[in-house]
């Protein structure tokens, strides 16, 4: 590297040593709330009601006229945040209908001004909040704004009361965005985060801008990555909507936005709830991979949390506060996988084992790859620390450290139960990819080696595939069906979704194979709404000794590592995610190869 390529090195790496410092407070928090509160609480059909009917601006603004949440109390939204374990909370001050929850002398089209309601709900949030010590955000639609004639998205525009070809952005862009940002973040106080949403058609410049503009109001205030389509923009990730990651799938901080039920604002239509349960799994494999979890609610007309969310919250409080240790200022699993059982959260000298109760390893439980001696067991749930029976053995062949604990007879918690490892000495892990003791062992495609571009067929000019190649330890040696794990969006019949064979290559064999839609994997730990995990054949593998292995895959549905623009989410009909390798009983003397 020549002496220029090394000042821009390092250059990066005090920029990036600069956002983990900013971000430190919000990565430890691991757990906030998300409310989606405005005029479309009123129809009761979601926050995209406006759109969805096309409804007159005219029209839209006589909800304002209706809209007198008298039942609102900060404090009790604040106390409810805290009951759960969330430690900050991200709220709607605009979302895309235009509509400001604060007092804007921007725009009229606010809570103030165009409502009975006669008060600030941010200034009331935002003095519960810091009488509580809980970190207020605000949400912010940008791009996105229906109310608004100038206001300007490559796709979800107001067509009905607007022309395009008389949008001027700019005017939308200076007149509105920017003073009301101005107003969030000098009246009302430290804001810990703005929250921008669906940037399409917002340029290079612009993004660049806005990004600039915040951080002369509050250099400390963290922007998430939806601040721009172009990639790097924000401070941390924010996935998709209801979007969980892959193992290894971001560099960066990242969130997880989810929602209690299907929708974000309040509705009637959605009674699809998660349990206390299920939002307790979903936060333990967010946290498990180093993220950070962002709940949703959608109060009533009234400014009421609805009681269903708040039971919920208050259900999965209770387990937080538990185990509070286990969660708060944690990093992820130091091992490049997803476990069967729960997640693994981490801190200097000590890992935490969050284990389903549903998937309690009765006869004792294996972990590889933790190198230091391991002082001692136990329940974090248990006040006595009753040390539970460990052994730690070597296997030189593979260089393979493997704890085997001897859990209790049934789980110590409700829900997941945490099990704490103390370790001696500073932490020391293989984390290299290697195969767990189940029966099956899924290679997440982020954690493959991405290869060139090729052609599947030169002479027939079939579609170019990507190929990725994993290096992996294998430890029980036998036959494996292998299978390739795909998301499907709820909306798409299967036919087509792959137009060409994917090529599959390990053990000395090469073979294409068209992927179908042979079986639904209903336990997930991270495909969410509005995908399915659908499992595809590739045919059977038969390894004979443990060893080093490899297998690479080629397809056109795998991802570009270094995109220039962010992913959609729900963009993409399929999403090819990984391979799973599937132990199965089968004749030794079964043919090797696939």
């Amino acid at each position: 590297m020549d002496e220029q390529g090394k000042q821009k090195d390092g250059l990066n790496l005090v920029k990036m040593a600069d956002r983990d410092q900013k971000t430190e407070w919000w990565t430890k928090s691991r757990f906030g709330m998300f409310i989606h509160w405005g005029l479309y609480a009123i129809p009761a059909q979601g926050e995209w009601f406006m759109y969805a009917q096309k409804l007159p601006v005219h029209e839209y603004e006589k909800l304002a006229q209706q809209f007198n949440p008298t039942a609102f109390n900060a404090k009790a939204w604040v106390t409810l945040a805290k009951e759960a374990g969330m430690r900050y909370i991200v709220i709607t001050a605009k979302h895309h209908d235009g509509f400001a929850m604060f007092q804007s002398k921007a725009d009229p089209f606010n809570i103030m001004d165009a409502s009975p309601f006669g008060r600030d709900p941010m200034k009331e949030l935002a003095e519960a909040c810091q009488e509580a010590g809980i970190t207020l955000c605000f949400y912010y639609s940008h791009v996105i704004d229906w109310h608004h004639p100038h206001s300007l998205h490559k796709e979800h525009n107001n067509t009905w009361d607007y022309k395009l070809e008389e949008k001027r952005f700019s005017e939308y862009w200076e007149g509105k965005v920017k003073p009301q940002l101005r107003e969030l973040l000098t009246e009302y106080g430290k804001i810990g985060l703005l929250w921008f949403d669906t940037a399409g058609g917002l340029s290079e410049e612009d993004s660049k801008d806005i990004v600039q503009y915040v951080r002369s109001l509050q250099p400390e205030c963290l922007m998430n990555s939806r601040v721009s389509h172009f990639m790097g923009m924000g401070d941390y990730v924010s996935k998709g909507d209801n979007e969980i990651g892959m193992s290894g799938e971001d560099r960066r901080p990242w969130e997880t936005p989810m929602t209690l039920n299907q929708s974000w604002g309040y509705t009637t239509r959605d009674q699809v709830w998660k349990t206390a349960e299920s939002l307790i799994h979903k936060l333990v494999n967010v946290i498990g991979k180093g993220g950070n979890l962002l709940l949703n609610v959608g109060p009533t007309p009234e400014g009421e949390i609805p009681e269903l969310s708040a039971q919920r919250l208050r259900e999965v409080g209770e387990w937080t506060h538990r185990n509070a240790e286990s969660i708060y200022g944690t990093d992820g699993s130091p091992f490049p996988c997803e476990l069967q059982w729960g997640g693994i959260t981490t801190r200097p000298g000590r890992l935490y084992l969050h284990i389903h109760n549903n998937k309690w390893p009765e006869n004792g439980l294996r972990i590889h790859g933790i190198r230091n001696h391991v002082l001692c067991a136990y329940s974090l749930a248990d006040p006595s620390k009753e040390e539970l029976r460990l052994e730690q053995t070597y296997d030189e062949g593979l260089n393979l450290h493997t704890l085997s604990l001897q859990m209790p007879p049934q789980p110590t918690d409700a829900y997941v139960s945490v099990i704490v490892l103390e370790l001696e000495g500073e932490d020391d892990f293989d984390r290299s990819l290697t195969q767990l003791p189940y029966s099956s062992f899924q290679l997440d495609v982020p954690l493959a080696q991405n290869s060139l571009v090729r052609a599947a067929d030169e002479e027939a000019e079939i579609t170019a595939l990507r190929s990725v190649k994993w290096t992996f330890k294998l430890v029980d040696p036998g036959t494996y069906e292998v299978f390739l794990v795909s998301y499907k969006r709820q909306d798409q019949v299967w036919a087509d979704l792959y137009p060409e064979p994917v090529v599959l290559e390990t053990a000395g064999q090469c073979k294409a194979i068209d992927p179908k839609e042979d079986a639904v994997d209903q336990d997930s730990p991270s495909c969410q709404h509005p995908y399915t995990a659908v499992l595809s054949s590739l045919g059977k593998v038969r390894w004979d000794a443990p060893g080093t292995y490899s297998l690479t895959l080629a397809s056109s549905k795998l991802k570009d590592p270094s995109p220039r623009f962010t992913e959609i989410w729900h963009a993409d009909a399929v999403k090819l995610r990984a391979v799973r390798l599937v132990r199965v009983d089968e004749d030794p003397s079964v043919l090797k190869g696939i």
